[in-house]
């Protein structure tokens, strides 16, 4: 079955190089496609706050969370967060204020107005641009590294910490580069200074975000999926990998419950520009539920469920080589705004996961690029299968998973317009409920602040003050920051939308629309960007080697170090014109020796950097050997288990083999005493019968008896009547043509019928063969015979007890005589038969020719 999945495959690849030259060559104002990456906050300690893009309130911060344009992150005291984009990690410190001025294909720009941000880079493409906007200057990360950037609590300088990557700063009308292994500060904003520092030995914040990148580094599913694809760095941890016949590989979660399905645990929300947006609550939920597909599969990873095909990757293939395209949620749901009703009290909403090949139409207007692009990316699916949905607008009746039982999601309305959790809240939906509502792309419902905003951390809308989110200082959320790239225009609040939201139910708002809003109302939220001026970009000047840090290091004082001051210069006098003019000569030769020392130090810098680079390589390479060999002890250890698991498994089925066995044995033992007490029964009724049976034959012994003895009387009785006869006939003259008497015989006297014998030839054999039919004749005759006497006497035994006549009497005797006659005729007739063949079979033997004489033997 992998050869149509495959081949599937290669066509779609084709159809993504097509749709992305498409997508290059038209204008950008020609669709309305949303952004095909966002931003998901995946790690929170302590408490932190966040704030949708366009809104003034703030909210509690929510795992699984997309962030996009316009949204905020604030840190609490003691607080920690991290997020995601693709393979790029966003660590941040406490009391710190993120923001995103923009995150769409090509640009990431990040304001940070207070705190400290770490950013782990690990790819970056071509046309990608990632910037930080402080308030004292915009800086671009040029090249994969480690970047720390700290701004103070009041804003008056940023502190750069370079471990890896080249990155460059504009601020002030300047632009100039720095390289890793160097740590700058500037300060000011119209006018910028810096300061170069040697690296700082790392403190906690550095080590957790060291932790957390060592724990990525070492990642069992970047074997299977891309690094880009947001949110895999927390599958290793809740499931597992197996390879599916159908599927290949594919991710299975081991910490679910048995009747779990897909996009259960979690909420909704309305997430501008996708729409309603699921929010796993499991850490592996957010790649789980934007990419690739869901199946169930029957038999093996314990009986069967639900496994997750990731999107298709090809052997061999660089894992940056094609970019995922993001999905709010991959699911189908069930019944438009009029069928909808049975789900739940008051109206409710019902859904169930998309499997693979089946296509996901967005619920905004789009580009059929991006269509394109969001499915190919994610399942093996062909083009004109997607072509047939969304332009033809073919209807899909055969959904897989909605077949599935308990695969299918329903929650009253309530409970998805706010935010709330659906586990708590499911109800039970009715398979023909299910199978008669229509599948709908998109879910007919209109959202609420709510929506927007999530429910707080006490899960009611009537939380105390108490439990209220903390935000960060009006002079912190205010602040000014500087910018290389002009971002686009703050998000539209909800409060403006939410009519028009409302005109169309769960459709979001195209661009057009939200331009007319923004221009016939003012934005609420106050952000000041100031575009910095273009400059050329050059290496920062440095008069002598980097400094130390000082005794209190930048990453925990932020303390600033102004630049030096200039030499002062002389004051002028008439007088002293000529010491000045010498004094100026000699200041100038000693600055040109030390640009001359300066410049060696440079060199003898340079070649220092480039031996700890090759020392650097080099320890990379063990380490990436080191990591090889954990790999493969892991891979080891897994394997093992797997093998445990499946001793596991085959001991398990040995008892249950046992177990059956000792039943069946029981059964046995059981049927086999049955059968003895059966037996022991009908041992019983056959003695029973043997008495019976001899005290009839004692009955028939007696009846035999007397039967006989009125046999003899009637013998005497018989013998005088025919002496009486052959008297009378004696005295009769013989009459002519008249047959004589039949000779009386009297029935219990049958003749035995004679044993003849063979008479011998010349064939010993044919003669032992005839001897053999003529005994089994004779036996025959003699068996019949003893029967048909048999059945004689019990006649005369029975007439004799019932004391019949002499009239009945002497009809039985001639019926006897009579059989008796018939029975010797047809023994006579077999007789005659036999011999008959057996006179052929010898005149057959004479005519047959002999064999030849054996040739005379020579002396």
């Amino acid at each position: 079955m992998k050869t149509p999945f495959y081949f599937a495959n290669f066509y779609g690849r084709i159809c993504l190089v097509l749709c992305l030259f498409v997508a290059v060559a038209r204008p950008a104002f020609a669709y309305d496609d949303p952004p095909m990456r966002v931003a998901r906050l995946n790690f929170m300690e302590g408490e932190v706050s966040f704030q949708p893009g366009g809104e003034t309130d703030w909210g509690w911060a929510t795992l699984n969370r997309p962030m996009t344009t316009g949204d905020s992150l604030w840190t609490g005291n003691g607080s920690r967060a991290e997020m995601h984009i693709g393979s790029t990690a966003i660590r941040v410190g406490e009391q710190s204020s993120v923001s995103f001025l923009n995150l769409d294909d090509l640009t990431v720009q990040i304001q940070l107005n207070s705190g400290t941000i770490d950013v782990r880079l690990r790819n970056l493409y071509g046309d990608d641009v990632f910037e930080v906007d402080t308030p004292n200057l915009a800086f671009t990360l040029l090249r994969r590294g480690d970047y720390r950037i700290t701004v103070d609590p009041d804003g008056s300088f940023t502190t750069i910490t370079l471990r890896e990557g080249q990155g460059q700063i504009n601020g002030g009308g300047q632009a100039f580069l720095v390289d890793g292994g160097s740590q700058v500060q500037v300060s000011g904003t119209d006018s910028i200074s810096y300061d170069i520092y040697d690296l700082p030995d790392r403190d906690n914040f550095d080590r957790w975000s060291y932790s957390r990148q060592v724990r990525e580094d070492h990642s069992v599913s970047a074997r299977y999926v891309s690094p880009e694809l947001t949110g895999s760095e927390d599958l290793d941890r809740n499931g597992i990998w197996r390879t599916d016949p159908n599927y290949g590989p594919v991710w299975v979660p081991t910490h679910v419950s048995q009747d779990w399905a897909p996009y259960r645990d979690g909420h909704w929300a309305w997430v501008d520009p996708w729409g309603w947006t699921w929010v796993d609550d499991a850490p592996s939920g957010f790649v789980t539920s934007h990419y690739g597909r869901w199946a169930h599969v029957d038999g093996g990873y314990g009986g069967g469920g639900w496994v997750w095909v990731p999107p298709h990757r090809e052997e061999h293939q660089d894992v940056y080589a094609q970019r995922p395209v993001y999905s709010p949620a991959l699911v189908t749901f069930v019944g438009d705004a009029n069928s909808s009703r049975d789900f739940g009290n008051g109206g409710g909403v019902a859904w169930f996961a998309l499997a693979p090949g089946e296509v996901y139409v967005p619920a905004r207007q789009t580009s059929p690029t991006y269509v394109t692009n969001v499915n190919v990316t994610n399942t093996v699916v062909q083009q004109t299968t997607i072509t047939n949905v969304v332009t033809n607008n073919v209807q899909t009746n055969t959904y897989v998973n909605q077949r599935v039982a308990g695969a299918v999601t329903a929650v009253p309305r309530e409970t998805f317009v706010n935010a709330r959790p659906v586990a708590q809240a499911a109800v039970k939906v009715a398979p023909s409920a299910i199978t008669a509502g229509p599948a709908v792309h998109s879910a007919p419902v209109a959202p609420v602040r709510a929506s927007v905003m999530g429910s707080n951390r006490a899960g009611t809308a009537s939380a105390a003050a108490a439990s209220a989110p903390p935000k960060p200082p009006a002079a912190v959320a205010t602040r000014a920051v500087v910018a290389k790239v002009a971002p686009p225009p703050p998000p539209v609040a909800f409060a403006q939308k939410q009519q028009a939201l409302q005109a169309n139910p769960g459709k979001p708002l195209d661009a057009k629309a939200v331009q007319s809003l923004r221009a016939a109302t003012p934005p609420p939220v106050v952000r000041v960007v100031k575009t910095a001026p273009p400059a050329q970009a050059v290496k920062p000047v440095e008069t002598a080697a980097k400094k130390p840090q000082p005794a209190t290091s930048l990453n925990t004082a932020q303390q600033a170090h102004p630049p030096t001051p200039g030499a002062p210069v002389a004051p002028a006098g008439s007088q002293q014109a000529v010491q000045q003019q010498q004094a100026a000569e000699k200041a100038k030769q000693e600055a040109a020796q030390q640009q001359a020392v300066a410049e060696k130090a440079k060199q003898q810098t340079a070649q220092q950097q480039a031996t700890e680079e090759k020392a650097k390589q080099e320890a990379a390479q063990q380490q990436a050997a080191q990591q090889a060999a954990a790999e493969k002890a892991k891979l080891q250890t897994e394997q093992q288990q797997i093998a445990a698991e499946k001793a596991r498994q085959q001991t398990a089925q040995q008892q249950v083999t046992a177990e059956k066995a000792k039943q069946e044995a029981a059964q046995q033992q059981a049927a086999a005493e049955r059968a003895k007490q059966q037996t022991a029964q009908l041992q019983a009724v056959a003695e029973k019968s043997k008495q019976e049976a001899a005290q009839q034959q004692l009955a028939t012994e007696k009846a035999k008896q007397e039967a006989a003895q009125q046999q003899a009387a009637q013998q005497a009785a018989a013998e005088r009547a025919r002496q009486g006869a052959a008297r009378q006939q004696a005295a009769q003259p013989p009459q002519p043509n008249r047959p004589a008497p039949t000779p009386a015989v009297h029935p219990n006297e049958i003749p035995a019928p004679s044993r003849p014998v063979v008479q011998p030839s010349s064939n010993a054999e044919l003669d032992r063969k005839h001897q053999q039919e003529l005994d089994q004749l004779h036996a025959q005759q003699q068996q019949e015979r003893q029967r048909v006497q048999q059945q004689q006497d019990q006649e005369h035994a029975k007439l004799a007890q019932q004391q019949a006549d002499a009239a009945k009497k002497q009809l039985i005797e001639q019926q006897h005589q009579q059989q008796t006659q018939q029975l010797l005729q047809k023994h006579a007739d077999e007789q005659k038969l036999l011999a008959d063949k057996q006179k052929q079979e010898r005149q057959n033997a004479s005519k047959s020719p002999k064999p030849d004489a054996p040739p005379p033997q020579k002396p």
